[in-house]
């Protein structure tokens, strides 16, 4: 009897989904003996986002929000590029990458060199990036995606503040992501300047999507912090000045965490994509115009029902996704994402202080800060 030909599994970014299938390799819970598996990521290190805001404030180190996925590739025996993808061509099974800052682990190919990765089934858990397209100019605008991009960003931001007798910094946004940012930059240039100032610019609606106990609750935080709040759309930043529908705001840093769109590559593929260049996904995380391509998290948008892009449904649908790749690539029937109707939400709120939403449900208190970081760190953990 003739063994089963080997299938090429590529693995395009390192999110949720990506990192917690390396994990499940290394500890020999799922069976890989007849699949060949490569990822390929841009960066080294996996930030975990729900730790960046205490990151900022001063309450982590870099290490404590960091995943090593080089090095879980290495210990689940997957093969690791370190490039960007540039393309997807469903319809040729390749993917293209841009040649830039390469790592192949034993091998060294040339900088300039750009790959052509062919696979048998793909899985995209690239992210997204920041919709910045309410800005006229795009300079100067500091995006809070890519996540690595805007670590080394928010570390000049702090070497400038030492530097200044009254640093403002304004953070454009409605969501939670960008609420949580705004008090932990509060508290981080407060810590260096009582004068330095954080200002949130965030439209007619705050937290649009949260019952309004809970929006409430972190208005009231916003001013205990003594954060400025701007109820007025953003439209450019440039010389100095963060333009407003009905101001002029003089700034020394613009901070875009406004939503997402799809990824740089989508604009390059064949694939299905809806929205704002999200790849169309069905209730099994698959490609809704290519069967043998997934994606979850950010990159991806379910076309049967609404499902936010956040790190709930990132990390639980990512763990459907990964079953269904494995049940795929065998023959096997696969299982569908069935998204919770109500989720914990944890909202960090710069000094050890923290708001839960669950439903209508809502609570505050330091205790939840140390349960958030509780449960932060024993997820960033578990990959050591």
């Amino acid at each position: 009897m003739k063994p089963s030909p080997i299938k090429k599994l590529l693995l395009a970014g390192a999110g949720h989904a990506h990192i917690g299938m390396l994990r499940q390799i290394s500890d020999a819970s799922l069976d890989t003996s007849d699949i060949d598996i490569c990822l390929v990521s841009e960066q080294t290190q996996t930030i975990y986002s729900g730790m960046l805001p205490g990151w900022m404030a001063g309450h982590y180190q870099l290490d404590d929000i960091s995943i090593d996925t080089k090095s879980l590739c290495a210990r689940a025996g997957v093969r690791f590029i370190q490039q960007a993808i540039t393309q997807v061509h469903a319809a040729s099974n390749t993917v293209v990458t841009d040649g830039n800052d390469m790592s192949t682990g034993d091998e060294t190919l040339a900088d300039d060199k750009a790959l052509a990765l062919d696979y048998d089934v793909l899985s995209l858990n690239t992210g997204a990036d920041t919709d910045i397209r309410w800005l006229e100019s795009l300079a100067g605008v500091i995006a809070i995606r890519p996540l690595s991009a805007f670590i080394t960003h928010w570390q000049q931001i702090l070497a400038d503040a030492q530097q200044s007798d009254n640093y403002q910094l304004a953070i454009v946004g409605a969501g939670a992501a960008a609420t949580e940012l705004v008090m932990a930059a509060q508290v981080a240039l407060q810590h260096i300047n009582n004068n330095h100032q954080v200002t949130l610019v965030c439209g007619k609606q705050l937290l649009s999507g949260f019952n309004a106990r809970f929006q409430e609750r972190v208005i009231r935080q916003l001013h205990r912090h003594g954060i400025k709040i701007v109820y007025e759309r953003a439209i450019d930043y440039r010389n100095g000045h963060l333009s407003t529908t009905d101001d002029s705001l003089p700034m020394n840093a613009v901070i875009a965490a406004t939503g997402v769109v799809g990824a740089a590559w989508t604009i390059n593929t064949d694939l299905q994509t809806v929205d704002k260049g999200f790849v169309a996904v069905n209730n099994l995380q698959q490609s809704i115009s290519h069967p043998n391509v997934f994606a979850v998290g950010d990159v991806a948008t379910r076309v049967d029902k609404e499902v936010a892009h956040s790190g709930v449904h990132a990390v639980h649908g990512g763990a459907v996704e990964d079953d269904n790749l494995f049940a795929y690539l065998k023959g096997e029937s696969m299982q569908e994402y069935q998204p919770k109707a109500r989720t914990l939400y944890l909202l960090s709120c710069g000094d050890k202080y923290a708001i839960a939403s669950w439903g209508d449900w809502s609570l505050q208190g330091r205790g939840l800060w140390y349960l958030k970081r509780y449960i932060d760190k024993r997820f960033v953990k578990s990959y050591l």
